[in-house]
């Protein structure tokens, strides 16, 4: 069975959202110590069709790019900033108990075939091949209150979560989120594993790998 790493369990309806999936987990808490500061920057390049940019991995997949970034609680701030009528739908008390990992995917496509992608079939996986798969709207969803449910944040979670089976036509684009539990404070590389990915019917998968790097906080 895939180990799903989880949060810690937190307060409100949000929180039991996100502890919805540790229910059939087999892992331990996967929270960071206390006065730790948690960063995911990319790591040694293995495949020559990838580069890094800033912080981001592209990969260039036969006429495809694939844009990976991990976005930090300011970066996910930003990114629902830069979407007019979209609010950030994560609470400020989320990243202080167990914050998420969260990175932003980017899919060109420049090919004349279609672009297929599930996200349900992505994988976070550490050095020591531990597996997460990440949180799907639909969990976060049945964690949510009546009220929470017809808000704008389940609207902005609805547009951005990278959650259900992806569709990329010919010349178009698409972006969204994948969203995996707190590191694990073991875990000193991360590999994000987008197991299921088809150009034109044909497997294409892609591979980003990430260092863990730790500072103490005062």
């Amino acid at each position: 069975m895939t180990r799903r790493l989880h949060w810690k369990r937190g307060r409100g309806h949000f929180a039991r959202a996100l502890v919805f999936g540790a229910v059939l987990s087999l892992a331990g808490c996967a929270s960071p110590p206390k006065g730790e500061v948690v960063t995911l920057r990319p790591g040694p390049l293995r495949q020559p069709t990838q580069q890094v940019v800033g912080d981001s991995i592209i990969a260039s997949l036969g006429g495809v790019g694939v844009t990976v970034r991990w976005l930090p609680a300011p970066g996910v701030e930003r990114f629902y900033a830069g979407k007019p009528g979209l609010v950030n739908p994560f609470p400020k008390e989320m990243w202080k108990e167990a914050p998420p990992t969260v990175f932003l995917v980017q899919v060109r496509n420049q090919t004349s075939e279609e672009v297929q992608f599930d996200p349900a079939l992505t994988f976070l996986v550490d050095q020591s091949g531990g597996r997460g798969l990440p949180l799907t709207y639909d969990e976060i969803y049945l964690g949510m209150s009546e009220a929470e449910r017809s808000g704008p944040a389940m609207r902005s979670l609805q547009a951005t979560l990278l959650s259900r089976f992806v569709v990329v036509s010919p010349g178009g684009r698409r972006e969204g989120l994948l969203v995996f539990s707190a590191v694990d404070p073991r875990a000193k590389l991360l590999r994000l594993e987008l197991a299921s990915f088809f150009i034109g019917g044909k497997s294409a998968p892609a591979l980003f790998e990430f260092q863990v790097l730790r500072e103490k906080t005062q």
